[in-house]
């Protein structure tokens, strides 16, 4: 879809796009996770740590497909292992208990322009949603969300946590375009990153809208390579403003 015609849709990435998150601090997450139990004494954080690079040791960081795609590890998978072992009992959800991890194991702010941003995005009557490379279900990565941007329209989140496979691969954002019952070249995709975000919209036939917050110039054309041309924002405000123009 050229960049003249307003988006049916518009998806976007979470890190660095929606929030800009501290270091993972993966104690600090399995700490909070422990004392939400049941029964928080019948372990502690360090044999709680253990069992984390336990599993992640196991695990590795190179899981591929066949085909050579990378895969994520499910945080319910990694939460399940550690948390059973530990032989804590919870009366809440698996995706909650996702959502007490994130919550605590790292500092997290909104992305300046954001809220108004997609407040102007239903103004305009383009629909949104959210994919992410993320460990998180796409249900407990709602209920993040819901509680830092309460406002937002969102119409569903999915991650890589929820199919395995990770952006650039255009499984994620075929998947969403075809839940969304909306044509991939009707959607611009909205992220951080070239080679995820740029390239895995590129890769699923939608167009890819790049935040730079390092640039100098706030809203200008970039050509890199077989990448093509793509547009380039250093705040989502010149987005927004973009948007209104066209």
């Amino acid at each position: 879809m050229p960049y003249n015609i307003k988006p049916e849709m518009i998806l976007f990435d979470v890190g660095g796009t929606l929030f800009d998150d501290t270091k993972c601090i993966v104690r600090d997450g399995l700490s909070q996770l422990r004392l939400k139990a049941e029964n928080p004494d019948v372990t502690d954080d360090d044999m709680l740590v253990g069992l984390w690079d336990e599993y992640m040791n196991e695990i590795g960081e190179d899981l591929k497909s066949v085909s050579g795609i990378k895969l994520d590890v499910p945080l319910s998978s990694v939460i399940k292992y550690v948390t059973m072992n530990a032989g804590l009992h919870f009366d809440i959800s698996v995706a909650e208990q996702e959502e007490v991890f994130d919550f605590y194991n790292s500092e997290r702010k909104v992305i300046d322009g954001v809220s108004s941003l997609l407040c102007k995005l239903d103004n305009l009557g383009i629909r949104t949603a959210v994919i992410s490379n993320n460990a998180m279900s796409g249900e407990s990565l709602s209920l993040a969300i819901n509680k830092w941007i309460p406002d937002n329209k969102f119409e569903f989140m999915l991650t890589s946590a929820d199919l395995l496979f990770t952006k650039p691969h255009k499984s994620l954002f075929l998947a969403a375009a075809g839940y969304a019952h909306v044509n991939p070249e009707n959607c611009w995709y909205c992220g951080d990153g070239r080679v995820p975000d740029v390239d895995g919209a590129r890769n699923a036939g939608m167009t890819p809208v790049l935040l730079d917050e390092k640039s100098d110039i706030s809203l200008e054309w970039r050509t890199d390579g077989c990448r093509g041309e793509y547009l380039t924002v250093n705040r989502w405000c010149e987005l927004e403003k973009y948007l209104i123009s066209i």
